[in-house]
């Protein structure tokens, strides 16, 4: 991939992110959060509250950190590529995926933890011990999870013989694992395997998952192992281990798994450069043939809205919880009635973001959805 088109793709992407972040409505989880979370997470939420009078009122941290993300995502992956055009082609892969887009329009913390991750592994290309430190407790303040990053960042330390990092990350782990939340592994156990598997494939697109998924086993097999694929083997392994017993939280493990999408490429210019030219037509179109799919879900959610016009069903659309208390408000705003109920907090929370609160007569019709 040339510069040039790196660019120009980089100049369309974030005009993209900047108009689903102004136009999708607020979403049920966003709006239950923006009311009612107390995490360090409300303090994102509610950093730019006021500035703009639109979504990007509490979307504007995320969005930031979403795009601060690609130019990170260059530089890291410039350890591993000599030419600077497989660099940009690794990039641009990586702020395809949907789960990217998502992450940098939509209220999560996993964004941020990316951020974090990609930090960490550039100071650690550079041998910079100290502000690795620093970054663990970052990630340590922001991620309740994040002693999934500990505990690999420990294992691959021990097989490499880093004490000081060993050492570093085993306190992290004991903190983490006493003073903080850490993982969920209470309840009755219950099977999630096919569902996670399915959040996988959403996250990465099915074919981009696949070849990811052929990419990491493949390095376990018979290639040299970094911290980088330490990091997502363990994240990734250890949600499918969790993931036969309970029902697994997608942002406690997604960040970590992600940002190694670059050893996808790896994996396939390795391919290719063992095989006489002859040999690698089929490998092209492969590879072609996943871009492809990649790039018609990437669009599928930039330009998700003319869907609607599709569907007879307009429930059956994958945004249709965000739009549907939105268009509520909008008919309401009409008649000159401010207030609403129904069944769900979370509507019911989106509706008070747009100003229509819950109406306290018996009298009043109620929806159950």
């Amino acid at each position: 991939m040339s510069r040039v088109l790196f660019y120009i793709f980089i100049l369309f992407y974030t005009l993209a992110l900047y108009y689903l972040a102004v136009t999708l409505p607020i979403g049920p989880n966003e709006a239950m959060l923006y009311y009612t979370d107390s995490t360090i997470l409300s303090k994102f939420i509610h950093f730019s509250n006021g500035w703009f009078g639109n979504t990007l009122d509490f979307r504007f941290p995320f969005l930031l950190s979403g795009l601060l993300n690609i130019p990170l995502f260059f530089i890291m992956s410039q350890n591993y590529f000599k030419e600077r055009e497989s660099s940009y082609l690794a990039t641009t892969i990586f702020a395809l995926l949907p789960g990217i887009i998502t992450s940098a329009v939509i209220v999560n913390i996993a964004v941020v933890v990316i951020t974090l991750v990609l930090v960490f592994i550039i100071l650690h290309e550079k041998k910079q011990l100290v502000w690795q430190g620093v970054v663990m407790l970052l990630l340590l303040l922001v991620h309740d999870a994040s002693v999934i990053f500990f505990i690999a960042v420990a294992i691959f330390s021990a097989f490499k013989r880093d004490t000081e990092l060993f050492t570093i990350s085993i306190i992290f782990v004991a903190i983490g694992l006493l003073y903080f939340n850490g993982l969920d592994i209470g309840g009755k156990p219950k099977g999630k395997f096919l569902e996670l598997f399915g959040l996988y494939v959403a996250l990465f697109s099915p074919l981009v998952f696949f070849y990811f998924f052929y990419a990491l086993y493949r390095i376990w097999l018979r290639e040299k192992k970094d911290i980088l694929w330490y990091i997502s083997f363990t994240a990734f392994v250890l949600s499918i281990f969790l993931s036969l017993r309970q029902q697994v939280i997608m942002t406690d493990f997604a960040p970590y798994v992600i940002v190694a999408v670059v050893l996808m490429v790896v994996t396939y210019h390795q391919t290719i450069n063992v095989r006489l030219p002859q040999f690698q037509r089929g490998y092209k179109i492969g590879y072609r043939i996943v871009l492809s799919s990649l790039i018609l879900s990437s669009m599928i959610i930039i330009f998700h809205k003319p869907l609607f016009y599709f569907l007879d069903d307009k429930t059956k659309h994958f945004a249709y919880s965000f739009y549907k208390p939105y268009w509520i408000s909008l008919e309401l705003a009409e008649i000159g009635q401010n207030c609403y109920t129904v069944k769900s907090k979370k509507v019911q929370y989106q509706l008070k973001y747009y100003g229509v609160e819950q109406c306290e007569e018996l009298n009043v019709p109620k929806i159950h959805k």
